[in-house]
């Protein structure tokens, strides 16, 4: 998969998208190796990323909050589910580990720092820090949450 970013256009809407290799350094089964990871930012949700991974069984998402991220690539960062610190690759290149735990296990990838850092700043010029509020639909989302569900 080509390293690339693109944003998608649906009528207003811009959504960032980054294709990466995010490298495997722990995970159930110990399997290892690089995995195709897309990095999506939505200016509708704009304090989350949704780190897709695309597995041979489908592609599973992990929402992570974008100050995290942010925070988690010049320190450690985050508690529980997710935690992310910056590290360097056997190369000595600089790079982000992020660690997501669930029920089922523990997975813990590096991703480059340039990668992250490129997608982040296209984040942060979609919506700058101290505006995700102005962004987000209140009345869409009350609307949606008191719908009765079938």
């Amino acid at each position: 998969m080509p390293n690339h970013s693109e944003p998608l256009r649906s009528g207003a809407l811009t959504i960032l998208v980054s294709e990466v290799r995010m490298v495997c350094l722990e995970s159930p089964g110990d399997r290892g190796g690089e995995l195709p990871v897309s990095l999506v930012y939505d200016p509708e949700d704009p304090y989350a990323v949704a780190l897709v991974f695309h597995a041979s069984e489908g592609d599973v998402t992990w929402m992570v909050a974008r100050e995290l991220l942010v925070s988690g690539a010049s320190g450690p960062a985050g508690d529980g589910d997710v935690m992310v610190w910056p590290a360097l690759t056997p190369d000595l290149d600089e790079a982000v580990v992020i660690r997501l735990q669930a029920p089922s296990g523990r997975l813990v990838l590096r991703l480059g720092m340039p990668e992250l850092d490129d997608f982040l700043g296209r984040s942060l010029s979609l919506v700058p820090w101290g505006t995700e509020s102005a962004h987000l639909d209140l009345d869409a989302l009350v609307s949606d949450l008191l719908e009765p569900r079938g």
